[in-house]
């Protein structure tokens, strides 16, 4: 063999093992991101209340270690819609009492205040509101109009000018500046119970796709001087 067929050989040899290299830690990259996928379908949020601007920012996406945490804002309500129809834990289908709540510098949230039978009076007085926090609804339950939401969407009130945080707060807690707590039904506020099995599979198929390029790679030179050696006797029974 001369030398330049030896450099050759080396550096196709090379070039494989890198390829290989690269196709086999992709592949641990994605074990890794299905490993912290499951354990984030695991995680307990904290029960301690935090401040909602402490966890998540106006005019963004919601946080993912934002969502389920128990947060505390003050402000006043500026805006009352009724969500009809929505899925409650525990009680069924009901509707719902919803305030848009203002707080510093012209942000605002979508607030559940609780069930919409008259409990709850509208009301703008300043407040402190404790509750857990929860994406957007993607799905509609009912027809938006001036007085009604079809799902918990900020974006169904985006027109009104004010920076708006992602998702919606269901209120525990409402407590007027002379500490005196605002009566009404309330919400039950469970942990949101976040389905990742789709993205841990998703991840793990990825695994399975990068290993296997890397190996096809291992392979393409056994594979390659097979197909020619099948090839050589074809040609020499042929002839």
């Amino acid at each position: 063999m001369n030398k330049s067929k030896t450099l050759k050989v080396i550096s196709t040899g090379l070039a494989m093992f890198l390829f290989a290299g690269i196709f086999y830690e992709l592949g641990i990259w994605q074990w890794h991101r299905a490993q912290a996928t499951s354990r984030q379908g695991k995680l307990i949020p904290s029960q301690t209340p935090v401040a909602l601007t402490s966890v998540d920012t106006a005019g963004k996406n919601i946080y993912t270690a934002a969502v389920n945490r128990i947060v505390t804002l003050q402000g006043h309500y500026v805006q009352n819609f009724v969500a009809p129809t929505q899925s409650v834990t525990g009680v069924g289908y009901r509707d719902l009492a919803i305030g848009l709540f203002l707080i510093s510098n012209n942000r605002a949230i979508l607030v559940v205040r609780g069930f919409n039978d008259g409990s709850l009076k509208a009301t703008t007085q300043t407040l402190n509101i404790e509750g857990r926090l929860y994406p957007r609804q993607q799905e509609d339950h009912g027809l938006t109009t001036d007085s009604t939401l079809g799902r918990l969407d900020p974006a169904l009130v985006a027109g009104d000018g004010y920076n708006l945080f992602d998702g919606y707060v269901i209120a525990t807690k409402e407590v007027a500046q002379s500490g005196q707590s605002v009566a009404g039904n309330r919400v039950p506020a469970p942990i949101l119970l976040v389905s990742i099995s789709g993205f841990y599979w998703q991840h793990i198929s990825y695994v399975i796709i990068w290993w296997f390029m890397g190996l096809l790679v291992l392979a393409a030179p056994y594979i390659a001087r097979r197909n020619a050696k099948q090839h050589a006797i074809a040609d020499k029974v042929s002839s």
